[in-house]
């Protein structure tokens, strides 16, 4: 087993582990970067892009990273917002006028963000309507709030998506990929994809759900958990070209930890003739919008405005002021404003978590081990 790409040496340690991690069967292909200043310090890869183990992994490897792409949409409002086409505070109504109604009227941006809007599930079974937005968005537009918006937060899994996306489309009339592309994504060369073009199809890894027994039921859900866990199988689904061409921002984002590493790092880079957002904007997308015992979720969540904000130092690092987003399965990233550097992790064995994967804290951890040992 070869373990390829760069690693600066006062870091070889997070090498040897990632290596060791490939010896064992809890990973197939991944890959784990951290940047700083839009630059690698750890950009490494290895193993399999196929669960045959016949592709090799590459550099430019992409792979659907599930809820980590809620991160980047995150970023996306936050740089329309910094733009003044929109506002954390101002109802939603105000940007999309059908959303106004049945009880939904008061939600603001931010609620939305932060996934107080009680609107956590869809009525369809058919993943053709997760492929087309404006379908999503009439449904959501009509819906009735499970509890009443600003009261709790319960995870909007894939909702969030169509409902960023719908905001940012009559914010900009374009869909949330699309503006991220055009406004972020090319002028800084992050290899990311909401809406993944034909062209890039070949590169993309071969995603391996865990078995289905693993997958363990809740047999008490709460009217929240029943919502959130209707629709399709898309495990089922997440192979196929379709899925990796439709845009959803909350779920089916496609990149590699570089990527999204180094779109971190130009975040909570100080250095401003790079940096996406100014302080004001990371300030004010990172306040605490609510924390409490999520209905969906069942854990004790801190959100921002689309991110999740590190607690009690343990997903993210040792720095309560990370923020970032993890995937279904086991990826993640993250940026660290003490330290400066964007951290991700991608990888196409899923494992049957969201936020706390084995793996990439491993990996996080041993990261910070060497970082605090520089210091």
């Amino acid at each position: 087993m070869t373990i390829e790409g760069v690693c600066e040496d006062k870091y070889l340690a997070v090498k040897e582990l990632f290596l060791e991690l490939h010896k064992t069967d809890r990973e197939v292909g991944s890959s784990f970067a951290v940047y700083k200043d839009g630059n690698p310090i750890i950009d490494i890869w290895g193993g399999f892009s196929d669960k045959d183990k016949i592709n090799s992994w590459q550099q430019n490897t992409l792979a659907t990273v599930w809820s980590t792409t809620k991160g980047v949409a995150a970023i996306t409002i936050a740089y329309a917002f910094e733009k003044g086409l929109l506002d954390y505070e101002e109802k939603v109504s105000k940007y999309w006028p059908e959303f106004g109604c049945n009880g939904k009227e008061d939600i603001t941006v931010g609620m939305l963000l932060s996934h107080q809007a009680g609107i956590c599930g869809s009525n369809t079974n058919e993943v053709s309507d997760y492929y087309d937005q404006k379908t999503m968005a009439s449904e959501l537009a009509q819906m009735t709030p499970i509890w009443e918006p600003g009261t709790a937060s319960g995870y909007h899994s894939m909702t969030y998506g169509w409902l960023t996306s719908e905001l940012i489309i009559r914010v900009t009339g374009k869909t949330l990929g699309n503006y991220f592309r055009d406004e972020i994504g090319n002028p800084n060369e992050i290899d990311f994809y909401i809406g993944l073009p034909e062209a890039e199809e070949d590169r993309v890894a071969e995603m391996i759900p865990f078995p289905k027994e693993n997958n363990e039921s809740n047999n008490h859900p709460n009217d929240a958990q029943i919502a959130s866990g209707r629709g399709p199988n898309l495990l089922k689904h997440q192979n196929t070209r379709e899925w990796r061409a439709a845009e959803i921002p909350s779920a089916n984002g496609q990149g590699c930890a570089s990527a999204i590493a180094k779109l971190y790092s130009l975040v909570v880079t100080d250095q401003e003739s790079i940096k996406i957002l100014n302080d004001t904007t990371i300030k004010t997308m990172t306040e605490e919008r609510i924390t409490n015992r999520d209905l969906v979720l069942d854990v004790v969540t801190r959100w921002g405005s689309g991110f999740i904000m590190n607690m009690h130092k343990v997903i993210y690092g040792p720095q309560e002021t990370s923020f970032g987003h993890s995937g279904w399965g086991g990826s993640c990233g993250f940026g660290d404003p003490v330290n400066k550097i964007g951290i991700s992790y991608v990888m196409n064995n899923m494992k049957n978590n969201f936020a706390a994967d084995g793996r990439s804290l491993e990996l996080i951890n041993k990261t910070y081990e060497c970082l605090k040992g520089d210091n």
